[in-house]
């Protein structure tokens, strides 16, 4: 991809684009052009950052700095942090903590899997006839979790079985592909493993879906994960527009194994850049993490797609 040379060592970059609006560019140290810049993008010393008209782009530091730069301004990224903003841009501190959690969101990207390889990972013969959504081959951190699956055709009435170590929890019935936790039902216990499966029923036809894994993280944990989101959505004031916010949350979860809140995250991100490959690349990461093969070769089709266009 352009936004990064490869003769660069990946391991020295001084900051990272996580948040992007309107029009911004980049010239590589050692380049005459401006190209675009994209969310993700890994900056090195001497690169240099142009915004445009009614355009600003936040830029995380390995220093634990946040940048963000306005409209109509233009900087060189430098590790000494006395020359970063200029006084084009604010800056704020993060902890050393949600630096870290960063640090594994490039290391997911780095570790990125190839479309060609996963494609040969595909589940052989038929297709499922019930394939989960959610929750599924991950850690959760709410003991009410909402129920999810993606049928091959329509059903009439869908039975959504539940289980723990010691046999059958509950089974609802219902005609949508979603179930909420029931109401009537008291949480499940945190701290321990649960699987669950699906059956579809119609006037001809009957299908039963595999079971399905997920264990609900314990009750200390659960509490110091509302605790962490809470500082990291104050550290971006609750912005639910910020690509910032979407990516220090993703980067949370993923460093906690809380795989389906990660996957939540960088769909915002993706949706907020539509035009960036690497969300893709991301999401085709975890998906391949927690099981489900074609959605993470879908993704990494559409971030190889992207990166086509993004090199021309």
């Amino acid at each position: 991809m352009s936004h990064q040379s490869s003769s660069q060592d990946q391991s020295q970059y001084i900051a990272l684009i996580t948040s992007i609006n309107g029009n911004v560019m980049l010239k590589k140290s050692g380049k005459s052009e401006f190209i675009k810049a994209f969310w993700g993008t890994q900056l090195y010393q001497g690169d240099q950052i142009k915004t445009g008209d009614n355009s600003d782009v936040t830029m995380t530091y390995s220093n634990n700095s946040i940048v963000k730069l306005g409209p109509d301004n233009l900087i060189t990224i430098t590790k000494a942090e006395s020359t970063i903003t200029q006084g084009a841009g604010s800056v704020k501190k993060v902890s050393s903590a949600m630096m870290v959690n960063m640090s594994a969101l490039t290391s997911v990207k780095n570790e990125k899997k190839d479309a060609g390889a996963l494609a040969g990972l595909r589940a052989s013969g038929a297709e499922e006839p019930i394939s989960p959504d959610s929750p599924y081959n991950t850690t959760i951190r709410t003991n009410q979790p909402t129920f999810a699956w993606i049928p091959s055709k329509p059903f009439d009435i869908y039975i959504v079985n539940l289980y723990n170590s010691q046999g059958l929890v509950w089974s609802r019935k219902v005609s949508e592909s979603q179930l909420k936790f029931p109401e009537s039902e008291k949480g499940l216990e945190f701290g321990e493993t649960y699987f669950w499966n699906v059956e579809g029923e119609d006037l001809l036809d009957s299908k039963k879906s595999g079971n399905y894994k997920f264990s609900v993280v314990s009750f200390e944990k659960s509490r110091e994960v509302i605790s962490q989101e809470a500082i990291i959505r104050h550290t971006f004031d609750n912005d639910t527009d910020s690509s910032s916010l979407h990516s220090f949350l993703g980067a949370y979860f993923i460093n906690q194994g809380l795989m389906q809140d990660a996957i939540i995250e960088f769909q915002i991100v993706s949706r907020i850049n539509p035009d960036a490959p690497l969300p893709h690349e991301i999401l085709g990461s975890l998906y391949s993490d927690v099981g489900n093969k074609d959605k993470a070769i879908e993704e990494l089709q559409k971030a190889l797609d992207l990166a086509k266009k993004e090199d021309k």
